[in-house]
């Protein structure tokens, strides 16, 4: 049989619960990117990192590095959490472009120049420190006629790799439209849409692959049902809200997650908070946090069940005084502030078995 031209998996027809299950041969799609694409609903098949990454080095093994290129693609609003260092690591001998996608995302008032230097400074100790850096939104044509003329620059194999849901088949499929051809590949809010390589030929001269991605294990995507991974997984320009914070006061995400502030003096310090506009963010007391999560986490959208807590413990003293800076939360977005006053800020993340990444960093916006 073929393979399915949404996510690239070879079809089947004997087993309804393994990928590529279809009920007829000459279907086109698969029955899970059928679901995905006419329904939004999603079956879990799901993919083996650590095979992904064993294929990915066996097709590097096969080229030569001046007859491949990798476009790496990673997630503005989730930096850290999109980042794969496997990924990293197996193809810095080759040459790699940086695809730093969603970048509608931000306020407008961040410069385009400024994201590129926050870009070249984080990726400055990383493997592929000597990578291009392109910018990207899949909804604005100029953007995507930028990387399209990057592509075409060179008559290399190129492959599209990156974490889950960073938005590799979206930019593919708007690569096909400005190149007057039809989008065939599932785009989802779904993690692991992609399940094997696709080619895909934008002209007889440049052809490109659209490949599986990671899963983001450290994304607070993984504390929800999937059906409220739309909180995770949105397209719409961050919401901005300061919070004039009194010591001892608590921030909940929701029903997510919640950040204690503590700090001894009286002072009032200011929080900027950058996150999905759908997620709504409540102050209480610190005292009154847990209280507050366990009486009405199951009124609260989205929510998380999980009774077993990890902390992560941020702490900030007199060195600190004056300098800005930003923590963020994976799938969550960030906050940033100027330190005022020794304090200790405290993620408390309703979680017994999966890891939410938490970096302390310098601020994006």
């Amino acid at each position: 049989m073929s393979k399915c031209i949404g996510c690239g998996i070879l079809k089947q027809n004997k087993d309804q619960n393994k990928p590529g299950y279809v009920i007829k041969p000459e279907n086109e799609y698969c029955l899970r990117c059928f679901k995905i694409k006419n329904y939004n609903e999603l079956i879990n098949q799901e993919i083996n990192a650590e095979q992904f990454i064993l294929k990915l080095k066996t097709l590097i093994q096969n080229d030569k590095p001046k007859d491949i290129e990798f476009f790496y693609i990673i997630d503005i609003f989730d930096l850290e959490g999109s980042r794969v260092k496997e990924i990293e690591e197996a193809i810095k001998r080759y040459p790699v472009t940086i695809v730093v996608n969603k970048i509608d995302l931000l306020p407008k008032a961040v410069k385009l120049a400024k994201i590129r230097r926050y870009i070249t400074d984080l990726f400055a100790k990383s493997v592929i420190y000597d990578a291009n850096i392109i910018l990207n939104t899949s909804f604005k044509n100029n953007f995507t006629n930028s990387l399209l003329n990057k592509i075409k620059k060179t008559k290399t194999k190129k492959y599209f790799i990156g974490s889950s849901n960073v938005g590799k088949s979206s930019i593919i499929n708007s690569l096909l439209r400005a190149n007057n051809l039809i989008p065939q590949i599932v785009e989802s809010k779904y993690f692991n849409t992609t399940l094997d390589f696709i080619q895909i030929k934008l002209s007889s001269d440049d052809i490109i692959f659209d490949t599986p991605g990671i899963a983001r294990s450290n994304s607070a995507a993984n504390l929800l049902d999937k059906e409220d991974w739309k909180y995770i997984y949105f397209n719409k320009e961050v919401a901005q809200n300061t919070f004039q914070l009194k010591p001892f006061n608590s921030i909940f995400y929701a029903g997510i997650v919640w950040v204690d502030f503590e700090w001894e003096s009286d002072e009032i310090n200011s929080f900027h908070f950058f996150n999905n506009k759908e997620i709504k963010l409540h102050r209480t007391n610190t005292k009154n946090a847990f209280d507050y999560y366990t009486r009405n986490k199951e009124n609260i959208v989205p929510y998380n069940l999980d009774n077993n807590f990890v902390k992560r413990e941020f702490i900030f003293n007199e060195k600190e005084i004056n300098k800005e800076f930003e923590i963020s939360i994976s799938g969550l977005g960030w906050f940033n502030f100027k330190v005022k006053n020794p304090m200790k800020l405290t993620i408390n993340i309703p979680a017994s078995n999966v890891e939410v990444e938490t970096t302390l960093r310098k601020p994006l916006v």
